[in-house]
């Protein structure tokens, strides 16, 4: 295994476990709160995670298409566990992008007397893509490890 399977391994372990826990653990329990309190919990959220994410997530999808760029021949499973894992890391930048993103932001403006009508809706449609995008990345993290020389 040289060094780029390893910081890959690294980087895309951190980001799956961290957004699939957030997702499978931290959510469910968020969404039993009252409102304000959910909004409060989000915002704070939102600055943790958004310190590293917006770093993290594109780095983790740039390693992964760095391994499958480096990957030969072309007959060999590993370049095809490589391109599935990339496929599979655009699908999730792209549903960052267009869905997760703009619910944060709507998100960060919020206040407990200052939601939006249709601010459950959106909590709903993001969760929806937060459950995606954590399936997306643990199953490019287990392609990964599989493609590991």
């Amino acid at each position: 295994m040289d060094y780029l399977e390893i910081i890959s391994l690294f980087v895309l372990g951190w980001v799956s476990g961290a957004e699939s826990g957030s997702w499978a653990c931290v959510h469910p329990v968020l969404n039993k709160l009252p409102p304000e309190q959910q909004i409060i919990i989000q915002k704070g959220l939102l600055k943790t995670f958004g310190r590293v994410m917006p770093v993290l997530m594109p780095l983790s999808f740039t390693l992964v298409i760095t391994l499958f760029i480096g990957t030969s021949p072309k007959n060999d499973i590993t370049f095809y566990l490589r391109l599935a894992a990339t496929i599979l890391m655009g699908s999730m930048m792209l549903t960052t992008i267009l869905f997760n993103v703009p619910i944060n932001i709507a998100t960060s403006y919020w206040s407990d007397n200052n939601l939006s009508a249709d601010w459950k809706k959106k909590r709903k449609r993001w969760r929806f893509f937060q459950g995606y995008r954590s399936i997306i990345l643990v199953l490019s993290f287990v392609l990964v490890i599989i493609s590991a020389n």
